[in-house]
């Protein structure tokens, strides 16, 4: 008996082209009191991607009204957001946002967010972990010293 195999179809996937996961394989995103699982295409998926800092924040919003489901699922990824989060608070989240700047030859949203959580520090690891990004080094060094300012500014 032969087996059907995906080993010669081409990859849909490519993150240096955005190209980040076919429909109905990338994402839960909340749509009014339901969700549903999207593209990474889909513009109500782009305009909600979060840091991880967001997310912290909205689980621990969460948790303080009361409506936590006590499931593990829950509990490690706010275990998960709570160690890896480079931002601390709403303010230093937005500030965050406001420094990697989206849109008009800047980043796209995705790299936007990526960028935050990650917090690289030299605009070659930058471009090394999302290779979509096409900015010019000194501009995108620009960027992330900015970034990595924030980040030690909350620590002080």
């Amino acid at each position: 008996m032969s087996r059907v195999t995906d080993r010669n179809k081409p990859d849909d996937e490519d993150a240096a082209q955005l190209k980040l996961g076919p429909r109905g394989h990338s994402g839960w995103i909340t749509d009014a009191s339901e969700m549903r699982c999207t593209d990474f295409s889909d513009p109500d998926t782009v305009v909600n991607m979060l840091t991880l800092a967001e997310v912290k924040l909205l689980l621990s919003q969460i948790e303080d009204s009361g409506r936590a489901p006590d499931n593990p699922v829950f509990t490690k990824t706010k275990d998960y957001v709570s160690t890896f989060s480079r931002f601390e608070g709403a303010e230093m989240a937005a500030a965050a946002r406001t420094t990697v700047p989206q849109g008009d030859g800047e980043f796209e949203y995705f790299e936007q967010v990526q960028l935050i959580n990650l917090c690289p520090m030299e605009a070659e690891e930058a471009k090394a972990l999302i290779p979509s990004i096409k900015m010019d080094d000194d501009k995108l060094q620009e960027h992330l010293n900015t970034l990595t300012l924030q980040r030690k500014s909350q620590i002080a």
